[in-house]
């Protein structure tokens, strides 16, 4: 059970940190800005891991490099990258419904290539958690007949904010995959998130080279904020992630991060005083609930079964 609480905390970290980050996109810096300084920043931060499992990196396999720069390089450097932008081209209920489709990415990479079994009680479990993220957004979903689904005309501009969209559905359902897979390899946590946050600093230093113009000066609060956003969601929530991954399925690890909106809500709610919905509630129950009937039930097969995934 420890495993899905820790990615729940994970998602908590993440829930807090959209009250630094909106501010601060909306405050007029670009994306690509914010996500370069918290990958500085963590890997300052992570140096002494970087260094401690030097021989860690230098004895990775092909594929186990593939996948670690994989969750660094695209799932959190571009992935990130992919789903702001694609705000700026369809409603954001529209990116965030399609965004749902994680987990479906996830848990079929996870079937391919980890070998884990999509059995009855799961499925039966995963549709009362996706329901309930759905319930959490039906005021939303029922608004979209009279708003806006594209802001661009053109086919172009439509199309590239869903390919946006889907680049980043991919990439992070896959970047789960990939961390499964190198736990499996009895890669340490640690080892991952430092070797993830180093993997993105490659790929966003030479996109910050080619895109100078969109950066800009940040006064010092603003930088502090940022750089606290970094180490709340980048250094504590991803080592939670992690820990978490290391001990249960890609799969219902992946289901696990629905919960995300769930304390986005709660957040609101104690922090900016937005009442909470019924919707809000009653969806936030279901996928709390869900989570923990999946582990119950993976817990109870385990007790009488030696293996439940294989892997």
């Amino acid at each position: 059970m420890a495993g899905t609480c820790f990615i729940m905390i994970a998602c908590f970290t993440w829930a807090l940190d959209t009250l630094i980050r909106y501010p601060l996109l909306a405050a007029g810096y670009a994306t690509l800005q914010i996500v370069l300084i918290e990958h500085l920043t963590l890997v300052l931060f992570v140096s002494p891991m970087l260094w401690r499992y030097r021989h860690v990196f230098r004895q990775l396999s092909l594929n186990s490099f593939l996948c670690l720069f994989f969750i660094g390089g695209v799932g959190s450097a571009l992935g990130t990258l992919a789903f702001t932008e694609a705000f700026h081209y369809l409603n954001p209920t529209v990116v965030i419904l399609l965004q749902k489709l994680q987990p479906l990415v996830a848990i079929v990479l996870a079937y391919a290539c980890l070998n884990e079994r999509i059995e009855g009680a799961f499925i039966r479990w995963a549709i009362v958690i996706v329901f309930g993220s759905l319930v959490m957004l039906w005021p939303d979903i029922q608004s979209l007949g009279e708003a806006q689904w594209h802001y661009g005309n053109d086919s172009l501009s439509v199309l590239t904010g869903y390919g946006y969209t889907l680049l980043a559905v991919l990439a992070w359902g896959a970047a789960t995959v990939c961390g499964k897979y190198l736990s499996q390899q009895q890669m340490h946590p640690n080892a991952i998130m430092s070797g993830r946050f180093m993997a993105g600093l490659w790929v966003l230093l030479p996109l910050a080279l080619l895109q100078q113009d969109s950066l800009m000066p940040m006064p010092p609060v603003d930088l502090s904020l940022a750089i606290a956003m970094a180490l709340l969601s980048g250094l504590i929530g991803m080592g939670f992630y992690y820990q978490g991954l290391k001990t249960i399925p890609a799969q219902m690890a992946t289901l696990a991060e629905l919960s995300f909106p769930v304390f986005a809500a709660g957040i609101n709610w104690f922090v900016l005083g937005m009442g909470l919905t019924h919707y809000q509630i009653i969806g936030g129950l279901m996928l709390i609930l869900g989570n923990f009937g999946l582990r119950l039930k993976a817990l109870q097969r385990s007790d009488s079964s030696p293996v439940v995934y294989q892997s």
